[in-house]
């Protein structure tokens, strides 16, 4: 190729790349409910109301459904769009099935709206054996939300994320009537006197209130806590060393926001300064788990 050829397919090249770059193909856009206005019933998150950047072309692509791939607080994630409409995020598992845990809802939703389903049929209820809120069709499972499982603007309570992903996909479905409350979910302990029975044998439970959290997994994992259940890694748990075994407790950290409902099972931590240590799931959802520790504030919510 002689001088004159070169240099025209150089400028050809360099044209091609920054018409690329200027229409947007290069640019990594940010994930956003665009045009979508929350409904009755439906809450959003001042925090977390942008996902993450990720590619410009869906990973895999149906007729109403599509999967992005992205970065999720330094791990992989998926977020699945429904007609456009960003709808559920799914976190990488230990096992690393995100792609096909959104491939899997991906299809069912494609069956759904291929038949014209009946958006009033969707409904969401709390699973009290396996801890978690399961949207359902027809009383026939969806998904499943946890914490592996979030909405991409998520509102740091899964109870929320449930209720507002099941009325975001209730409206996207047929306009139908927006769900007021998740079907089954626990009662907070409201009276002051069964508060005070309850937490009668806590100490200095005021100071407890803010400290230093930790997390525990894989080693511990499939052994018995001390209340005797099995230490799941993945459940959203959490060790004390005084709070009554079935407490549940919201922990938030403090270096970002980010809460998460925790049960307590187990003793600990034994580490002088620290006040909770969480399962790793409970660790993953808020932004924990890289850290090893961080400054968190502990509510408790009854029982």
């Amino acid at each position: 190729m002689d001088n004159k050829n070169c240099q025209r397919a150089v400028k050809t090249a360099l044209s091609t790349i920054i018409g690329l770059s200027i229409s947007g193909v290069l640019i990594a856009p940010t994930v956003r409910a665009n045009g979508y206005q929350a409904q009755d019933g439906e809450v959003t998150s001042p925090i977390h109301n942008v996902l993450a950047k990720t590619s410009t072309a869906p990973v895999k692509e149906f007729l109403v459904t599509k999967l992005y791939q992205h970065q999720w607080d330094d791990q992989d994630a998926v977020t699945l769009h429904y007609n456009n409409i960003p709808l559920l995020t799914f976190l990488d598992t230990p096992d690393g099935k995100a792609i096909n845990n959104a491939t899997n809802f991906a299809k069912k939703l494609e069956q759904l709206s291929s038949n014209s389903a009946q958006a009033s049929e969707i409904n969401v209820a709390w699973n009290a054996k396996t801890e978690d809120y399961v949207i359902t069709f027809a009383n026939n499972e969806l998904v499943r939300i946890n914490e592996y499982v979030i909405l991409p603007d998520s509102t740091e309570d899964l109870a929320h994320d449930a209720l507002q992903a099941t009325n975001r996909l209730r409206r996207l479905m047929g306009n139908a009537t927006p769900l007021k409350e998740v079907k089954g979910q626990p009662k907070v302990v409201a009276k002051k006197q069964t508060q005070k029975a309850t937490f009668a044998g806590v100490k200095n439970l005021r100071k407890a209130a803010q400290g230093i959290a930790s997390w525990y997994g894989p080693g511990f994992h499939g052994r018995k806590t001390a209340s005797g259940e099995r230490f799941n890694q993945n459940a959203l748990t959490a060790a004390h060393r005084s709070l009554p075994f079935g407490t549940r407790v919201k922990v938030t950290n403090l270096n970002n926001g980010r809460s998460v409902v925790v049960r307590i099972n187990d003793r600990g931590p034994f580490t002088r300064g620290r006040i909770v240590d969480l399962s790793a799931g409970a660790a993953r959802v808020i932004g924990l788990k890289s850290s090893g520790v961080a400054p968190v504030r502990i509510q408790i919510l009854g029982r």
